[in-house]
Parts: C-alpha cells; structure tokens; sequence
C-alpha cells in the first residue's frame, strides 16, 4: 500500500490527522488532532452534564425507597426520559460540535491522502489508492 493510502486509511480508522502524523507532518496534523480534541472534550462534557444530575436524582430516590431497584426496565426508561430531557436543551450545540468533528475527519482525511501522494510522487512509489 502507497504512503498516500496508509495516511488516509489512518486518518479515516485511527483518529483525524494520525495520517499525517505517520508522515511526520506535525504541525499539519495538529491542525486537525486539535479540533477534534476539543469538540470530543465538548460532547463529554455536556454528556456527563446531563447524565450526572438525572443519576444523583436517582440515586436519592434509591436511598430514600421512592422506587423499586429491582424494577430495571423501570430505572432505564425514568432515567433515558431525565437524560433526554437534559439533552434536548442542548441539541443545537451538540449539532454544531458534530459537524464540526464530522468535517475535521473528513478533511483530514483528504490532507493526508494529498501529502501522502505528494510523497509517493517524489519517492516515485506507484500512487494506487
């Protein structure tokens, strides 16, 4: 497999701009690697913002004996309808993020299938993807 597709296939599988970081084009990859850093330190965020309080409300009602623990399906869904709640204030947010992650990849994608061919060209490897 050529350089150009090792890069892209990286990028695409592992994580966006570690095709370029195998080519050791670093400050190319940060330009991806750190976008994507930050919009997934974002979703964690507003995930664990939104699961944390609908899981100690629960937990007191637990302790307190206002539901039955070993009604399972009954925990699920009363704590699924908290989390969606809390999440539906924030979905256009989240939207935003996710393409915003989503076009980072794409976009590394493509970098690092270019630099990796722009190298195949100059080591004359065969540029098949």
């Amino acid at each position: 497999m050529t350089k150009a597709g090792k890069a892209a296939l990286y990028s695409a599988i592992i994580f966006p701009g570690a095709g370029l970081w195998w080519l050791k084009n670093y400050a190319r990859a940060c330009i991806f690697m750190v976008p994507a850093i930050v919009t997934l330190w974002y979703i964690t965020s507003i995930i664990y913002k939104s699961v944390e309080p609908a899981y100690s409300k629960l937990q007191r009602e637990a302790a307190e004996g206002l539901i039955d623990v070993f009604n399972f399906g009954g925990i699920y869904s009363k704590l699924s309808e908290e989390i969606h709640r809390s999440l539906a204030a924030q979905q256009s947010q989240l939207l935003t993020v996710e393409v915003i992650l989503i076009a980072c990849w794409i976009c590394s994608i493509i970098s690092s299938y270019f630099a990796g061919k722009k190298l195949d060209l100059e080591s004359g490897t065969k540029t098949d993807f």
